[in-house]
């Protein structure tokens, strides 16, 4: 189970991309930059959570401990991957990947993290917890 969890964070990759493709030529173009950063980090969570509710339909978690573990996975890869990206693609310094994890400066993107770690424990309980009488 934990292997085709590890493999679905793949499209997760693709689903943000996509999500910063349609910020980029759409509605990016017309507000602030930063007001699109918000707006691309609530609707990348809502993908996600759409995305990982379809798996967790789809691969039904075990366990709480199994649903963290995926999420824990999900997390690190997903930080690893920004950073990776962040640093020796796109050339950006420590200090600059940092400041899109401050949310008192206005940035919401420490939500996204966050969010690919726990919705998978928050669907398995939701999924155990509606089963009760």
């Amino acid at each position: 189970m934990i292997t085709k969890y590890l493999l679905a964070w793949f499209p997760m990759v693709f689903l943000a991309i996509l999500n910063g493709i349609i910020r980029d030529t759409t509605y990016g173009q017309a507000v602030s930059h930063e007001l699109a950063h918000q707006v691309s980090t609530i609707s990348l969570i809502l993908i996600f959570t759409v995305y990982v509710w379809f798996l967790s339909r789809t691969w039904p978690l075990r366990s709480l401990a199994q649903s963290a573990a995926i999420g824990a996975i999900w997390l690190a890869l997903t930080v690893a991957f920004e950073f990776a990206m962040g640093r020796f693609i796109s050339g950006l310094s420590w200090e600059e990947m940092l400041r899109a994890y401050n949310l008192l400066s206005g940035n919401l993107w420490i939500l996204v993290p966050l969010s690919v770690g726990l919705l998978p424990s928050v669907f398995f309980l939701l999924a155990r917890y509606s089963k009760c009488p």
